[in-house]
């Protein structure tokens, strides 16, 4: 009971956190309380990266505490959220800074830290970039209805919490072109070979892939036969 209670004043800070989040880092897509069945992300944020000639979206997750756990266990769990996020942060509640041993500490596994005083939050120590793991990074952006187009690389909102899928069209390309939505196909081949070695089921095929609706509009739409 004493748990939930301390998860429910956290939860209360994570709205807080979330808006900041969105100013600071500018990030084009928040959400609160998501994951996978691993764990789930306090609060959770995509930014755009790239260049002009590269479309790389890094993506944030922030752990939100009170101060009412011991710090080093509280720097642990951030740190595992490296395996979705490029950049991991402690976001924590607190009316006096952060000792030099809990930035010392924060700084040597590698995470950033975050203090909240108030309706306030101030970014302390500034996390380092991280290469997640391809396959739980993409399941993530799926889960906050982002995907990447298979053409320019580049994630797009393939729908909202409602609907995933409800700004691409289902191996449509008629449709999509018409709608001015994405696409989504299944790719076949690949899960085939994952049904052999056993790590996909034979009755269905998983491998989603989509193609965003710009490059449904300036490279699909040119390949349609020319009316004469």
């Amino acid at each position: 009971m004493k748990h939930r209670r301390r998860q429910s004043k956290e939860a209360k800070l994570y709205p807080l956190v979330e808006r900041w989040m969105k100013r600071h880092f500018l990030c084009f897509k928040t959400a609160i309380n998501k994951g996978l069945k691993f764990s789930r992300i306090d609060v959770i944020g995509t930014r755009d990266m790239g260049c002009d000639l590269a479309s790389d979206v890094e993506a944030i997750a922030i752990e939100v505490k009170r101060g009412n756990e011991p710090f080093a266990t509280a720097c642990g769990q951030t740190l595992g959220y490296r395996v979705y996020a490029h950049r991991v942060y402690l976001a924590d509640y607190r009316d006096t800074p952060f000792t030099p041993d809990e930035v010392s500490i924060a700084g040597s596994l590698g995470i950033g830290l975050i203090q909240i005083r108030k309706s306030k939050c101030t970014e302390i120590l500034s996390s380092p970039i991280y290469r997640p793991m391809p396959k739980l990074y993409y399941q993530l952006l799926e889960r906050l209805a982002l995907g990447r187009c298979q053409f320019c690389d580049s994630i797009f909102q393939i729908g909202d919490q409602k609907s995933w899928y409800r700004n691409v069209t289902r191996e449509n390309v008629k449709k999509a072109i018409s709608d001015g939505k994405g696409l989504i196909f299944w790719n076949s081949e690949v899960s085939n070979r994952k049904a052999k070695l056993g790590i996909k089921s034979d009755k269905f095929i998983w491998e989603r892939r989509f193609i965003c609706p710009d490059c449904v509009e300036r490279v699909i739409t040119q390949l349609r036969p020319s009316e004469e």
